[in-house]
């Protein structure tokens, strides 16, 4: 594959990997589909069904997949390329521990809302998870890699639990979704393949063009500060 002209013989290390992708929305189906071409193992989560109101932004999905749960199409759809287990949930602090194996590679966060990011940055401290925060509303679009096995800063240092606002209230280009995914799915592969980690978090604006990466320190203030 393309990929291994890329990265030599280390690209056969993602045929071993497992990664999580929770939300299968905009960027979950966008990241999901690159991922799966790169025949990565993938776990999905999530609880909504596909609307004929995502199928401009979702763009794994078509008019036949209206109605149906969105893990279930996507499983259906990229299931030829990887092996997929689709969970239709919500993830919870209940099911959570369940959800998120102790030994996955890389968790990936789709969702569109602060209360499952910080389920997901908790859960993920504590047990020494690394994962992919991303977001994208309106324009703009957000990456940061969160490096829990070397005490990097966690989402709550840069996030404080604001809420803001989402693409369901303000809407979001599809441009700027398959951008996001893409930098999402690079990132997630400089890891994967060789242990690389983006230290920045990455802000990029559709309506200029342009990417910026931003500094992340560890707030003393925070939870993570007090891990042991």
């Amino acid at each position: 594959m393309s990929t291994r002209k890329v990265f030599g013989k280390s690209a056969e290390k993602l045929k071993s990997k497992r990664v999580l992708i929770v939300g299968i929305g905009g960027l979950g189906c966008t990241v999901a589909n690159l991922l799966a071409r790169l025949e990565i193992k993938l776990k999905f989560v999530d609880n909504d069904i596909v609307d004929d109101t995502n199928l401009e932004r979702q763009i794994l999905y078509d008019k036949g997949d209206i109605l149906k749960n969105k893990v279930d199409a996507a499983k259906e759809k990229l299931s030829q390329f990887t092996k997929i287990e689709a969970i239709s949930e919500k993830l919870t602090s209940k099911n959570i521990g369940k959800r998120i194996p102790q030994d996955i590679d890389l968790v990936i966060d789709c969702t569109d809302n602060v209360e499952a990011r910080l389920l997901i940055n908790d859960y993920c401290m504590k047990n020494n998870i690394n994962w992919i925060y991303s977001g994208a509303v309106g324009d703009i679009g957000s990456i940061y890699f969160i490096d829990n096995k070397n005490d990097g800063p966690c989402f709550r240092c840069f996030n404080q639990e604001k809420s803001g606002e989402t693409s369901c209230n303000i809407g979001v280009l599809n441009s700027i979704i398959v951008a996001v995914a893409s930098i999402i799915v690079n990132v997630a592969v400089n890891y994967l393949v060789l242990g690389k980690i983006e230290e920045k978090l990455i802000r990029i604006n559709m309506r200029d063009n342009s990417m910026t990466k931003i500094n992340v320190k560890k707030n003393k203030r925070c939870v993570c500060s007090d891990k042991k």
